[in-house]
């Protein structure tokens, strides 16, 4: 009953973050780091992460995804209290054009889990 209440409040579900090397990148620079899964109170089937560069406007307040970063298939057990780290690296495209108080860029990750999804997101910029 416990275990029910937790998953319709999503509490205890597994948590992702990205650990990048640097949040400052240049067009056609490779971004490298991890993603970190943890486990919470419950075990939970990772099925697969994905990770997406998304672009923001502040000006018209639109976004729009430049392309996926990453997508990884998996079934691997998250234990309670467990975390996995899984490598990650990628090359921006050439053509960015630099980070400002109206152009944002963010990496967007989602887990999806057996029985749930979160999403985490990282913002980085762009220096021309």
């Amino acid at each position: 009953m416990l275990k029910k209440c937790m998953s319709l409040f999503k509490l205890g579900q597994a948590t992702i973050d990205l650990k990048l090397d640097s949040y400052e990148l240049k067009p056609g620079e490779n971004v490298n780091g991890f993603f970190l899964l943890k486990g919470r109170w419950m075990k939970q089937i990772i099925k697969r992460l994905e990770c997406d560069l998304i672009v923001q406007n502040q000006e018209d307040k639109t976004e729009r995804m430049i392309e996926s970063v990453t997508t990884i298939y998996m079934s691997k057990e998250l234990t309670p209290d467990g975390s996995i780290e899984i490598p990650m690296s990628y090359q921006l495209p050439d053509d960015l054009i630099s980070s400002s108080p109206t152009v944002t860029y963010r990496l967007q990750t989602r887990l999806i889990c057996d029985k749930s999804r979160c999403v985490d997101h990282d913002e980085i910029t762009i220096c021309g």
